[in-house]
């Protein structure tokens, strides 16, 4: 039967940055959001860590990390990746009801204005947002482990 072909969603991975407060709280409301594809979210950190992300996501091949941080991405299956305004829309994309962003996405010169919006914000996303002292994914934050220290507050 090809109902199982037809009904399975198509599976991007959404990475970004797990220090930046702006993209913990985005990815939280990305979350909540009904998407007709299998989002899985992962912290650049968490690619780091990995080496270079192949057991992670799927055929993405060799990382340049100093560009991951610069903007969040989104990867398909096939390992190609949106970067930027183009990671937001190919997500946007997905959900009922914010497929009209994407659309409005292809009017003549909308790329171009978003992905400046997009920088703009990016660029001062510590700045504007804090940045959290742990690497965090949406699932919590990993606490370093202590070895008989004593974690009271006021040390």
């Amino acid at each position: 039967m090809n109902d199982t072909k037809q009904s399975r969603a198509e599976r991007l991975y959404v990475i970004y940055d797990g220090y930046c407060n702006l993209c913990l709280a985005s990815v939280a409301r990305l979350k909540e959001l009904r998407s007709n594809a299998d989002l899985q979210f992962v912290p650049i950190q968490q690619l780091e860590a990995e080496g270079e992300g192949q057991q992670l996501i799927p055929n993405i091949g060799q990382l340049n990390y100093a560009l991951l941080y610069e903007k969040m991405h989104v990867a398909d299956e096939s390992g190609q990746l949106f970067a930027g305004a183009d990671g937001v829309v190919r997500v946007l994309r997905t959900v009922k009801g914010l497929r009209l962003l994407a659309f409005i996405y292809r009017i003549p010169g909308m790329r171009k204005i978003a992905d400046r919006m997009y920088r703009y914000v990016a660029n001062r996303r510590y700045e504007w947002f804090g940045k959290t002292e742990q690497s965090c994914s949406v699932n919590g934050c990993e606490l370093p482990q202590s070895r008989g220290e004593n974690n009271k507050h006021g040390n």
